[in-house]
């Protein structure tokens, strides 16, 4: 492989394209309004409610984490 002038592999420099910025956006839209939510219900002492919101938070990165797996696995197995 060859190196630009920084040091970076060009090959990782655009690697996953733009399938993956719009899965990250979406994913970093769904936990700001769990993380707003989850506050809210923290406010109002409502214990359950927090232990969900925080529960979908972790469902809502794991989410991410795979679709970005199977994007590069799709865009790397050609």
């Amino acid at each position: 492989m060859k190196k630009d002038i920084k040091g970076m592999d060009k090959d990782t420099k655009n690697s996953l394209g733009s399938p993956a910025i719009i899965l990250m956006g979406i994913g970093a839209i769904l936990s700001a309004a769990l993380f707003y939510f989850m506050f809210k219900y923290a406010d109002q002492g409502n214990l359950i409610m927090v232990l969900i919101t925080s529960s979908l938070i972790v469902v809502v990165a794991f989410g991410v984490v795979k679709g970005i797996s199977y994007v590069s696995k799709q865009k790397f197995a050609k």
